[in-house]
């Protein structure tokens, strides 16, 4: 009776390895997925650093004064962003690199990063809008590049490339300007709303929702 029992739940060699053969393929479908879950998880959690901490310098920037002396070319008589100026991008690109530790001169833009294809949503190059639209770019040493445009008011409709806590594109009211940003630099997949995002920048700083 005992021999019986154990032929009844015994395996052989060759149904052992076809349960290992099922559980490779599976494992093959999904692991790819969780990668690239993962890196899209990561590049989110490095978007929301830079967006807290570009807010952080701007508000510094905005209330406590900076110490550059074209600083007040760069509010209102309220302590706003004012975008009457039309140099406004570079000067307040200069601004937060003072407020930051380690970063590099500003970048190049005949270098490779914008000779890469960068892709929009429909999977169009949009790397040449980036670069006529933005300017102010610099290199951080940490592997992201940053550039800034203002708008001639703060009644702008800005569109956005997917920011850290929302899904998709969608549209923001009154926004004086935007802060694009690719969170590793030279690395693909150069993707808005994958490792790039579009930020607005308010009256007073970045913020995600409609002020």
């Amino acid at each position: 009776m005992k021999k019986c029992i154990k032929k009844l739940i015994g395996f052989t060699i060759a149904e052992a390895m076809v349960v290992m053969v099922i559980i490779g393929i599976i494992a093959a479908m999904c692991v790819p997925g969780i990668f690239v879950n993962n890196k899209q998880n990561e590049r989110v959690t490095m978007g929301k650093k830079i967006v807290t901490y570009l807010d952080d310098a701007a508000l510094n920037i905005i209330i406590n004064n900076a110490v550059l002396d074209d600083f007040t070319r760069l509010k209102d008589k309220e302590g706003y962003f004012s975008v009457e100026d039309k140099d406004i991008a570079p000067r307040f690109s200069r601004l937060i690199r003072e407020y930051m530790l380690e970063v590099n001169l500003a970048m190049d833009l005949s270098r490779e990063y914008f000779s890469n294809e960068i892709l929009d949503y429909d999977k169009t190059s949009t790397g040449e809008k980036l670069k006529d639209a933005y300017s102010g770019f610099f290199y951080a040493n940490d592997g992201v590049i940053i550039g800034f445009r203002f708008y001639e008011s703060c009644s702008a409709t800005e569109k956005n490339a997917n920011p850290p806590e929302f899904e998709g594109r969608y549209e923001v009211q009154n926004a004086c300007g935007s802060a694009f940003f690719d969170v590793n630099a030279y690395q693909r997949p150069n993707k808005l709303g994958s490792d790039q995002f579009i930020i607005p920048i308010y009256k007073r700083g970045f913020k995600y929702d409609n002020e």
